[in-house]
């Protein structure tokens, strides 16, 4: 009776192996990379003059370090020397001002601003690592006399990645 039951449970087994089934199902797989971007310029400096007859050339670096690639932009304030807009910019002392501008080009042709208005931003695409860009100042010509004195602005560049 037992030989008969092993039997009987062995067809059973080898028949339902015969007719399994199976089912598949897939899943995803993901990784999100951001793009983090940090920059830093440094200060533009027209150095020492006693005569604002002439324009004064001056030029600057500076950096966007990432760690992806993808396109950056990097955008200028006006300032806050005097009245300063993009179409001139000013230095102050007190009440005092001296009128400059900054470019994106050696030429000073390129207003650096916001993109708006005719002003120009700084564009690439970023190689995840530190990305060098250059910044060139001119002063206006004609603004003698001033009053001797330390004449500032201060910009802010804003990196958008």
């Amino acid at each position: 009776m037992y030989k008969r039951f092993a039997l009987s449970l062995s067809a059973l087994l080898l028949s339902a192996a015969a007719f399994s089934a199976t089912e598949d199902t897939t899943f995803l797989v993901s990784i999100t990379v951001e793009n983090s971007c940090t920059i830093s310029v440094n200060d533009l400096n027209f150095g020492t003059v006693n005569d604002l007859t002439p324009s004064i050339s001056a030029s600057t670096t500076g950096t966007v370090t990432c760690t992806g690639l993808a396109p950056v932009s990097v955008s200028f304030d006006a300032g806050t020397g005097g009245a300063s807009t993009f179409a001139t910019r000013q230095m102050d002392d007190g009440v005092n001002t001296i009128d400059y501008n900054l470019y994106r080009d050696a030429a000073n042709t390129e207003i650096l601003g916001d993109g708006s208005g005719g002003t120009f931003t700084i564009d690439f695409t970023s190689t995840g690592g530190a990305d060098a860009f250059d910044v060139y100042g001119l002063t206006d010509p004609g603004q003698n006399p001033k009053p001797a004195g330390t004449y500032n602005s201060t910009i802010t560049a804003t990196a958008t990645f």
